[in-house]
């Protein structure tokens, strides 16, 4: 990834005229930058993640959107939206959190990167990005972060 390509992401994602809009872009703006096989962002209401919307390279099965998930049954997962830190799982790894590999394993994909999306303060989402074959490395967590930062921004705009 060049940074022309980021800029242009960024700018397209400043185009985005409704909250929905905002997610599906920031979605496939991800995907593509990262050479991801998904993304998901959903939204943090208390204890719970709700699915908002999603972005899957074809012929993959869609990850399920309105999927309702505790945040207390993933530590990793808490991590993030407690924290908003990025953080990684890969069935690649020797001994994965076993929460965290159990769905990845669901889901049919060996890697998970996790990022807070914030807006007014606080990790208003959660962004998920899913890879096969590769683990995500920190130049791609600082870039998504990057990004999700970008789009928290944008939606306090629209908000």
């Amino acid at each position: 990834m060049t940074l022309g390509e980021f800029e242009q992401a960024v700018e397209r994602l400043s185009r985005q005229t409704s909250v929905q809009a905002l997610l599906s872009e920031t979605c496939r703006e991800l995907v593509e930058l990262l050479g991801a096989e998904a993304c998901l962002i959903s939204r943090v209401v208390g204890d719970l993640l709700i699915g908002l919307e999603e972005h899957v390279r074809a012929p993959r099965p869609r990850l399920g959107l309105s999927h309702e998930y505790l945040i207390s049954d993933f530590p990793l997962t808490q991590e993030v939206v407690e924290r908003g830190k990025p953080r990684d799982v890969s069935l690649l790894d020797e001994q994965p959190e076993p929460t965290e590999a159990v769905l990845l394993e669901q889901l049919g994909f060996d890697s998970l990167l996790m990022v807070c999306l914030p807006s007014a303060g606080a990790c208003w989402g959660l962004v998920e990005v899913y890879r096969n074959r590769d683990r995500f490395d920190g130049e791609a967590a600082a870039l998504a972060e990057q990004l999700a930062v970008v789009a928290g921004r944008r939606l306090e705009q629209l908000i």
